[in-house]
């Protein structure tokens, strides 16, 4: 009974703190930025000290309680609820950081789609065709300003139009990108949260020990070279695929060139601000590190740089 009693005491705080981060997330503009990282917190915590299903039962409780602060919060609440439950769940079950990080990515991946189609299908809103019409309406707008100050060059219009269809067909990429670039940012900080309350949680690799399949350069060379054998027309299927896929590469060769740099560092034994210095760097100049990347993965540096040197 008293165990009991403890587990329904405990899922009621842990529902009560994530109502609140939800609330402040979406009410309180500046101090959201902050606590939207920290919602899942709750239910992790919940599933890391109880079962399974006492845990489904606290995530569905919160997200229906979201209901409370208005429709603008169920979304919210079904995303970080569910969120809280795949991590604290991979972590229970003893899954490596990357499983829970690469979960945590598609979960959001999943949902926030899943919230796109039914916003489209049953309120007839459809969000990215409003961004780009603001963005639209934007670009009619320099036009404009520009012919005030004499003729707008016909090149300028064209590139204009380019960049546009650019980002238009680019948006699956970016939308997939960002998806996991959220989902590793929270699970970095709720586990470290997590372990500092005195929980075990896995731990990755250091970012120097990550090395991307030799196949990936050659896929990536594919994509950059089919455009010149084969006419790809804007628009088409296929030319969403190759913009989308090379877009997603050049992320992931971004990272590698990052990852060689901080394997540089630690061979050097240089200190940690000059990692932090150079990883700034390294994404500022992102097309250098890109090649870093590819470098990297292609010819494997790694084996005669340093020789003899700890890895």
């Amino acid at each position: 009974m008293q165990d009991n009693a403890r587990k329904i005491t405990y899922g009621a705080m842990m529902i009560a703190i994530f109502a609140i981060l939800l609330a402040v997330t979406v009410y309180v503009p500046l101090l959201g930025l902050i606590t939207i990282y920290f919602i899942p917190l709750p239910i992790i915590l919940y599933r890391l000290r109880y079962d399974r299903a006492a845990s489904i039962l606290v995530t569905a409780t919160g997200m229906i309680l979201s209901l409370i602060g208005g429709l603008a919060l169920f979304p919210f609440g079904i995303l970080f609820g569910s969120l809280g439950l795949v991590i604290g769940d991979t972590i229970k079950t003893e899954k490596t950081k990357f499983y829970t990080f690469m979960a945590t990515g598609l979960t959001i991946l999943i949902i926030t789609i899943s919230t796109y189609v039914a916003t489209v299908l049953f309120l007839g809103i459809n969000v990215i065709e409003e961004m780009m019409d603001t963005l639209q309406d934007s670009q009619e707008k320099i036009f404009t300003l520009m012919e005030t100050f004499g003729e707008v060059p016909v090149d300028f219009v064209k590139q204009m139009q380019a960049s546009m269809d650019l980002a238009v067909a680019s948006i699956p990429a970016a939308f997939i990108i960002a998806s996991f670039g959220l989902g590793l940012i929270i699970v970095m900080l709720n586990l470290a949260l997590a372990n500092r309350l005195g929980h075990t949680t896995p731990k990755f690799p250091p970012l120097r020990a990550m090395k991307l399949p030799s196949v990936t350069v050659w896929v990536y060379l594919v994509f950059l070279l089919l455009p010149l054998f084969i006419t790809v027309d804007e628009g088409t299927t296929f030319f969403l695929i190759i913009v989308n896929a090379s877009m997603i590469l050049r992320a992931l060769f971004t990272i590698q060139g990052i990852s060689l740099i901080h394997h540089l560092v630690y061979i050097k034994k240089l200190p940690k601000w000059v990692t932090v210095i150079s990883t700034i760097l390294a994404i500022l100049l992102a097309p250098i590190t890109i090649l870093l990347g590819i470098i990297d993965v292609g010819m494997n540096i790694r084996e005669w740089i340093g020789r003899g040197k700890p890895n």
